[in-house]
C-alpha cells in the first residue's frame, strides 16, 4: 500500500473525509462541465421546477430523457463515474466482511437555484426510510456508502461533522438533526469543506452533514454516490445534499 493511499484510508477512518487535490485539470474539468450542461440546459427547459428550484438533477436514472439529444455527453460522465482513477480512491474504504467492489448508485450534478436561497437541513443519509433510530443506528454501524464529489467550479457548500460517521449522535446533534429546527447554525463541531476547480471530496454518506443553496455563485458539481452494503441491507435514496 502507497504512502498516498495509506494516508487517504487513515483520514477516511478518522474523518470521514478526506481531499483529492486538483484531480481535474483544466481540460477534464471543461469536458465534463459541457457534458453536465447538456443535461441541465434540457432539464430546464423541460421543467418550471427541476433544475430551477432543486439543487440537483440525476444524470443516470433520468439520463434517457436529459441526455435525449446527447448521448455521448451521457456516455462520458459513465465512463468518468466507473473510471479507475475514481475507483482506486474508493479502494480500502468498506468495512471488513463488506462485499465485493464499490456498487454504483447514481451520479447527479449540483447547480445553483435561479429562484431562492436557503439552507439545507442536518442529516444522516442513513436516516431516510428509517423511522426508528435504532435501525438506523444499526445501519450506521455495519454498512458504509460513500460521495465521491468533485468541483468543476469552486464550491464551498458543503457542512460536515469530522468523525461522526463513525458514532452515533450526541444529544445536541440528535436533537438538531430530527428536530423541528434541521436548518440550525450551530451544529456543534461542524466545519465547511471548501474544493477549488479540480478538486475532489470522498465522504462517508453516514457523516451528519448538510450543504446551504445559493443562487450564485454558479454551482457545477458531480456527485456519484456508491455504495458497499451488504445484499442484505436496505436499499435507500439519498437526500440533496
Amino acid at each position: 500500500m502507497s504512502t498516498s493511499t495509506r494516508d487517504r484510508i487513515n483520514a477516511f477512518r478518522a474523518q470521514g473525509l478526506f481531499i483529492a487535490r486538483a484531480f481535474l485539470d483544466i481540460a477534464e474539468r471543461a469536458e465534463l462541465r459541457r457534458a453536465c450542461d447538456a443535461a441541465l440546459l434540457r432539464t430546464r427547459a423541460l421543467s418550471r421546477e427541476t433544475g430551477h428550484s432543486t439543487p440537483r438533477i440525476s444524470l443516470l436514472t433520468d439520463g434517457a430523457t436529459c441526455f435525449q439529444d446527447d448521448p455521448c455527453a451521457l456516455e462520458l460522465i459513465s465512463t468518468f463515474v466507473g473510471s479507475w482513477r475514481v475507483c482506486e480512491l474508493l479502494a480500502g474504504l468498506s468495512r471488513p466482511g463488506e462485499e465485493g467492489a464499490p456498487r454504483l448508485k447514481d451520479a447527479h450534478y449540483y447547480h445553483e437555484q435561479t429562484r431562492r436561497d436557503w439552507d439545507g437541513d442536518w442529516h444522516r443519509d442513513s436516516q431516510f426510510g428509517q423511522s426508528d433510530p435504532e435501525i438506523e443506528r444499526a445501519i450506521v454501524a455495519t454498512t458504509t456508502s460513500v460521495h465521491f464529489r468533485v468541483a468543476l467550479e469552486d464550491d464551498d457548500r458543503l457542512e460536515i461533522v469530522p468523525g461522526s460517521h463513525a458514532r452515533w449522535d450526541t444529544p445536541d446533534e440528535l436533537r438538531i438533526r430530527r428536530g423541528a429546527d434541521r436548518t440550525a447554525p450551530d451544529m456543534p463541531n461542524a466545519a465547511r469543506v471548501a474544493l477549488r476547480a479540480g478538486d475532489a471530496c470522498i465522504f462517508h454518506a453516514w457523516s451528519i452533514h448538510r450543504a446551504t443553496y445559493r443562487r450564485a455563485p454558479p454551482r457545477r458539481t458531480i456527485d456519484a454516490l456508491y455504495t458497499f452494503a451488504r445484499p442484505t441491507v436496505r436499499q435507500w435514496t439519498p437526500p440533496a445534499t
